[in-house]
């Protein structure tokens, strides 16, 4: 109750920096959020072509908080983006704010804020055919991955291991390189991977290799809004604590996420202080 009642402050408060987000979404009583085309179960179209997943869920419990954190019942329009548009439409105004599995790096923090802490996390993989014999980065050497265009996780590669990449816009095209064997496989999220092997049609697939260069998923907005910021942050830090994120990791069948435990437990303790 107690951080419910501070992020009420927070959104009332605003009207005296007059913050152009989020009176303009209070104003026109639409919030837009641009999401990506993430892999099942993360997002996915329901029955009725409907986004549904964990990361629709979670936006659809931020709509629901905010809106009922300013008093109106705000209209939900997804904006959908690419890894090579998301930030341009963000910082265009066409959405308000972004979720989608976008990592929080220092050099995006140049461009856009993050509501801070995270909400998931991930790290580099490799996603090849089963056949493939890779067991080492090492042996990525010389050898041609396919990847997404904005990937932070490609200029370290290359000068860590000498991999060479094929870019594309997005993952679905990523995925279609792999599947014409255009590169000996792709290079993502371990997550995101893990999730798409056990998928319908990618049982021959799998993620080959540990995880390197672990960072968050933040959600991000246009900076110098610093009321939205930290109303975002505070709903964040809220998942973690009451678990929400870690209800629907359970919820659709992912694999226990070892960063967003630590989270959950993190946002406990000042709580247990408290008491």
């Amino acid at each position: 109750m107690k951080r419910i009642l501070c992020l009420a402050a927070l959104l009332l408060s605003a009207g005296a920096s007059a913050e152009p987000l989020l009176e303009r979404a209070v104003a026109r009583g639409v919030l837009n959020v641009c999401s990506g085309d993430e892999f099942p179960p993360f997002r996915f179209l329901d029955p009725q072509g409907r986004p549904a997943g964990l990361i629709p869920d979670l936006i659809g419990d931020l709509h629901q908080q905010l809106s009922a954190r300013v008093g109106k019942d705000l209209e939900l329009r997804l904006v959908q983006v690419n890894p090579v548009n998301r930030i341009l439409f963000l910082q265009q105004g066409r959405c308000d704010l972004l979720v989608t599995s976008m990592l929080d790096t220092p050099a995006r923090r140049q461009q856009v804020d993050f509501a801070s802490p995270g909400f998931y996390s991930s790290a580099a993989t490799v996603f090849a055919p089963k056949a493939t014999p890779l067991t080492d980065w090492q042996q990525l050497r010389g050898k041609t991955l396919c990847a997404p265009a904005t990937s932070v996780w490609v200029r370290p590669l290359e000068e860590r291991y000498g991999v060479h990449f094929a870019s594309f816009n997005g993952s679905a095209e990523v995925r279609k390189a792999v599947a014409d064997q255009r590169c000996l496989g792709a290079l993502g999220d371990d997550v995101l991977y893990q999730a798409l092997a056990a998928t319908p049609g990618w049982q021959d697939y799998e993620v080959k290799l540990p995880g390197q260069d672990p960072a968050p998923w933040g959600i991000a907005l246009r900076k110098e809004q610093p009321t939205l910021l930290a109303a975002l942050s505070q709903i964040v830090e809220g998942w973690h604590a009451e678990g929400l994120v870690i209800a629907l990791e359970q919820r659709y069948g992912l694999a226990p996420n070892p960063w967003l435990a630590a989270q959950h437990q993190r946002a406990l303790r000042p709580v247990a202080a408290h008491d």
